[in-house]
């Protein structure tokens, strides 16, 4: 009798533990994909106008397959720059908040445009790539409190000025620029009273995990030292490896970088070793021209810029391996070694993890209810399958584990019955 309640009770977790991990997970064969695909050529407005129009072709199918509400965003430039139009991308997953001064927005973001001299894998096909796979696995999810935006900018490889970026905050010219200022905040305020923005994550190179020592260069050391004091520390003792993705923000983003961490630290370990920097800019609301300046290498290199310049201002968190500070992107940013032949194993594991937090992070912040995500690991071919499809199919698929569970309880429990007897 012993036995066989042993036996049922040890069945009955097992199915538990089944069911708990029919959940959506990101795919590294997606990410690969990604980078070798669309994200593996120059896609630059004339050193490649049709690799660009190609990943742009690729960006509005992937959310439109993922139903996401697709908007592409033409601009024109700058005042001084008209000469450089470009074409955002933007994908939304209502909450049922939606359309209420009660929701809490939350985005993700990454730049698809490329120099003149590069593939641009890491920069930013790592950072693309990342969030059309999050795009998935979130709309595997049927109900959320909130609205999730994943945007694809253009232009980021513009090159800006600091006092541009501080004094014209919506005239610098990049996409985001264009999507902050004739965009978001006008969707921010369509309800009267604004919906709250609880912030994007702007994922710009993320793939380069290196653990060597001594590969880990900084933007100026000596100023580095000066203001990141026990960071620079911390780097110090283990030996300037590569092994961390940053999180550069202001004390604004203090909630969102916690967030992160704390996903970080909970999910898989793998790659063994890889940590998160949380890099605090000594910067509160929107900087000064002196100020932009004096940070320009960890506030002007990204897209956040445009959301750190605004009044009021926009929460942003610049997540990076550090781009050309680090190991072989010294040699390879904006240059054609940007390219697949960088990928490796662990590189894509650290990818894969990055991504991850991110999303999970994301799920949070946007009260996603998890229960109602399918598996869909995104390995097979989906082409054409629509979110309430693949909804569908992961309903089924747990309706067909719990059959084949109901079927071997019923000859547990007969099993147990003739021992009884």
């Amino acid at each position: 009798m012993g036995s066989c309640v042993i036996v049922q009770w040890s069945f009955v977790a097992l199915l538990w533990l089944q069911i708990a991990t029919v959940t959506s997970e990101v795919s590294v064969q997606n990410l690969r994909d990604s980078l070798e695909g669309p994200f593996g050529v120059i896609r630059h407005r004339t050193a490649n106008p049709a690799g660009k129009a190609a990943a742009r072709r690729h960006i509005i199918a992937k959310f439109e397959e993922y139903g996401l509400d697709v908007t592409v965003q033409n601009f024109n430039g700058s005042s001084g720059d008209t000469d450089k139009p470009g074409t955002n991308v933007i994908g939304v997953k209502r909450g049922k908040m939606n359309g209420t001064s009660d929701d809490r927005i939350v985005a993700v973001g990454a730049h698809y445009d490329t120099v003149a001299t590069t593939p641009g894998v890491d920069d930013d096909g790592s950072g693309m790539a990342a969030m059309l796979e999050m795009a998935r696995v979130m709309t595997s999810c049927s109900q959320q409190n909130y609205t999730v935006i994943f945007v694809a900018f253009d232009n980021e490889e513009v090159p800006i000025t600091p006092s541009h970026a501080s004094e014209r905050p919506c005239d610098i010219g990049r996409g985001a620029d264009d999507f902050v200022c004739s965009w978001l905040l006008p969707f921010l305020n369509s309800t009267g009273r604004p919906a709250e923005f609880q912030g994007i994550f702007m994922l710009e190179t993320i793939m380069n995990y290196d653990l060597r020592p001594n590969v880990q260069n900084l933007p100026n050391p000596i100023g580095f030292q000066l203001f990141f004091p026990t960071l620079y520390r911390e780097l110090q003792a283990t030996n300037f490896t590569g092994n961390f993705i940053t999180l550069i923000r202001k004390p604004e983003e203090e909630r969102l970088v916690a967030s992160v961490v704390q996903t970080w630290e909970d999910r898989a370990k793998e790659p063994v070793g890889a940590i998160t920097r949380d890099v605090q800019l000594p910067i509160t609301g929107k900087p000064s021209v002196a100020l932009t300046n004096t940070f320009f290498d960890l506030v002007g290199r990204s897209d956040c810029v445009s959301f750190w310049v605004q009044e009021p201002y926009l929460r942003c968190v610049y997540v990076t391996d550090t781009a050309d500070y680090r190991g072989t992107m010294q040699q390879c940013y904006h240059s054609s070694c940007d390219n697949v032949t960088s990928i490796t194993p662990d590189k894509l594991t650290f990818l894969a993890k990055v991504t991850d937090s991110i999303l999970q992070t994301t799920m949070k912040l946007a009260e996603v209810e998890k229960d109602t995500c399918t598996d869909t690991t995104g390995d097979a071919d989906t082409t054409g399958v629509t979110s309430a499809a693949r909804d569908s199919h992961g309903a089924w698929s747990i309706i067909q584990l719990l059959s084949v569970h109901v079927w071997i309880w019923s000859i547990l429990q007969y099993s147990c019955a003739v021992h009884i007897i």
